[in-house]
């Protein structure tokens, strides 16, 4: 059955009724923000899942104000803005990476158009635990993958004017150039689509960039590849951060992961800027939140106990 519209006053009332206590400012920050993005995302810290067991509504914890669900809010999409910036410098570095280790290993200009420069379904880089079908993962993959490199090649199509002026004047567009019109997922593809040769030089890429850590292996990349694309769409597009969690790794794990590409010194900006907030939002934010963000519970900084 589809939800009813409810009045801001008459959402106001919902949350009184299901033991929310309200104050003057949460009708206008309903106006502002919306009740689902606000409550329905983030209650369940607050709820009283013992009381709900009896009940068809959601129950709130008791003592539980709409300042504090809000709170979180606010931390959650403060954190976003931390870490966001830090994302799409780890995307720029894996990007470039992975193209120069293909151009260098490939030298014409189209040679990323040609299946042969691709890896077979045998050799597949696949994630730890995979239990798919690689000749059925590789030949849709594969095939996805050369659909979009060729639509964004296509004269008849909306090209983007850096791709039209290549096309244009050269008759080719190389894929150090393309690289500016494919999303960090493109290149996650196109990397595990990749024979080892370009993975490993692409990771040594990666190691001398961030100037220090030790060796990071092909199938490590891929797993980084993997979390960093969805938390960084998670920022990109105001999903819940706080308590996301992308193919079993969660914030600790992925901040690991930006520690891994970044240089010494963005690490300790990243750290810094993350413990700041925490400290910022201390006292207004519960505890069992802001836990959430590490599953190392031994590791949790002090800002966020």
């Amino acid at each position: 059955m589809a939800k009813e519209f409810k009045t801001i006053d008459q959402l106001v009332e919902l949350l009184e009724s299901r033991n929310v206590r309200t104050d003057a400012d949460t009708a206008n920050i309903l106006r502002r923000e919306s009740y689902y993005a606000v409550v329905n995302g983030y209650k369940d810290t607050f709820l009283d899942r013992e009381a709900m067991q009896s009940s068809d509504g959601d129950i709130y914890r008791e003592g539980t104000t709409f300042r504090q669900i809000h709170d979180l809010f606010l931390f959650d999409r403060d954190l976003r803005s931390v870490v966001f910036p830090y994302l799409v410098r780890a995307e720029t570095i894996l990007k470039n990476a992975v193209v120069y280790a293909f151009c260098d290993h490939n030298r014409e200009h189209d040679s990323y158009l040609d299946r042969a420069n691709y890896v077979s379904a045998r050799d597949m880089l696949v994630p730890d635990g995979y239990s798919g079908d690689k000749r059925r993962d590789h030949a849709r993959n594969l095939a996805d993958l050369m659909a979009r490199l060729n639509k964004k090649l296509d004269p008849k199509g909306k090209l983007r004017p850096f791709v039209r002026h290549y096309l244009d004047t050269y008759g080719s567009v190389p894929l150090w150039v393309l690289q500016n019109d494919l999303t960090f997922g493109n290149i996650a593809h196109f990397y595990q689509l990749q024979k080892r040769g370009v993975q490993n030089e692409a990771c040594k890429i990666v190691l001398q960039v961030a100037g220090h850590g030790n060796r990071i292996g092909a199938r490590e990349l891929l797993r980084i590849f993997d979390v960093l694309v969805d938390f960084r769409n998670i920022c990109a597009h105001d999903d819940r951060l706080y308590c996301a969690d992308v193919k079993g790794a969660h914030f600790d794990e992925m901040l690991n992961m930006v520690y891994r590409v970044l240089t010494i010194d963005e690490v300790k900006e990243l750290h810094e800027s993350v413990v700041m907030l925490a400290g910022f939002y201390a006292g207004r934010v519960d505890p069992r939140a802001l836990n959430e963000l590490y599953t190392d519970k031994e590791n949790i900084p002090e800002e966020f106990r």
